[in-house]
């Protein structure tokens, strides 16, 4: 049994371009023609880009009337974006690297909101081939809010990569970043942003996605020794570089998954150490979320409650299927899947509904 899906979808806006071509395209049967109207969207998308009319994509998006549709939609978006024009013959590559950091300390403290010699960085990747030797690439030492990250649109993400000349100046965007605080235990998501100039039929200035190979503990060492800070425990879990609109969604899921497989442990441990048996409810919620509580058989009063919220191009069943396994290799053998949504509030306290194994789920007629 999977979780349902508790998003709700608009209905189809024919008055909209994009969304009348997209529907058109996701219900044609002949290959050929498919063909035809995903290069006609994709065409509209170009233009639409070229005029810096982020609006009507942002309506087009959150109009977007299934989660098929969505990702259909998403996915041509980024390729057109990533992708420069035929006629190129030198383009910007704007780039992200998630890093998400794994802190725990006895009490409050904060790292540091940026590297102290990205140039050791930039060089390692280009002694693996990640980026070319020769490339003219610039990569900022700051770590970067998802936040920041998320406040470039596809629409500037074009334009950057058609206007900008020169690696050596950066990016138009202010890179604000400060310290994180952290207490106890924490897993912080941060980028690092850059940009590669690409030349046309060149070989690649950088290599984009796939896996970190060899050089993924090495980089993962030389952030950790860059943020060293007296008493934290640090680990640093680094990606490969990806497209700007990529990244954003890469950093948030690893961020997420490594939240739940800390909480997870510290939960069942201390479950565990009073010999108690715990059970694990997961269920949907009508606010676009995913909870998930950690309680036990023997108390009652006692549980901790994980929130997923869900992303527009987040599939229900791929985290589904993610906690189970978590849970199932943490050899939990009571794991209860919710097969309706449950509310987003309790009525009786107005406060945020959680099934645990004493708080049964809401039954919706």
């Amino acid at each position: 049994m999977y979780l349902p899906d508790p998003r709700l979808y608009a209905r189809v806006n024919a008055q909209n371009p994009i969304i009348r071509l997209l529907m058109s395209l996701l219900t044609e049967s002949s290959s050929e023609v498919v063909k035809q109207k995903r290069e006609a969207l994709t065409t509209l998308l170009a233009d639409t880009l070229a005029i810096q009319d982020h609006a009507a994509l942002n309506a087009a998006m959150t109009q977007a009337p299934s989660l098929d549709a969505y990702l259909e939609l998403w996915a041509l978006l980024r390729n057109t974006v990533e992708n420069a024009p035929k006629n190129a013959e030198h383009y910007a590559i704007p780039f992200a690297i998630p890093v998400i950091l794994v802190a725990g300390f006895k009490g409050t403290t904060e790292l540091a909101g940026q590297l102290s010699d990205v140039d050791a960085v930039l060089a390692l990747l280009k002694q693996h081939e990640v980026i070319s030797p020769d490339a003219d690439v610039w990569l900022s030492a700051k770590l970067v809010h998802a936040e920041t990250l998320a406040s470039v649109n596809p629409s500037q993400l074009s334009q950057w990569r058609d206007q900008l000349q020169y690696a050596s100046g950066g990016l138009p965007l202010d890179l604000n970043t400060s310290p994180m605080p952290l207490k106890d235990e924490a897993v912080f998501l941060r980028y690092l942003v850059g940009v590669a100039m690409q030349k046309k039929d060149a070989a690649p200035a950088i290599k984009l996605g796939g896996n970190l190979g060899a050089w993924g503990m090495q980089l993962a060492n030389l952030i950790g020794e860059q943020l060293k800070t007296n008493g934290v425990t640090l680990f640093p879990i680094p990606r490969t570089p990806m497209p700007w609109l990529t990244a954003g969604e890469a950093g948030r899921e690893t961020q997420l998954e490594t939240r739940l497989q800390l909480m997870t442990s510290n939960a069942l441990r201390s479950i565990r150490s009073k010999g108690r048996t715990p059970v694990i409810c997961i269920a949907a919620h009508e606010n676009a979320e995913i909870r998930m509580t950690f309680s036990t058989l023997e108390d009652k009063e006692r549980w901790e409650g994980f929130v997923w919220p869900l992303s527009a191009w987040d599939h229900v069943e791929k985290i589904h299927q993610y906690a189970v396994e978590l849970f199932r290799e943490c050899m939990v053998t009571d794991l209860r899947i919710i097969e309706n949504v449950q509310p987003n509030m309790d009525e009786s306290d107005q406060l945020p509904f959680f099934v645990t194994a004493h708080i049964p789920a809401v039954v919706q007629h």
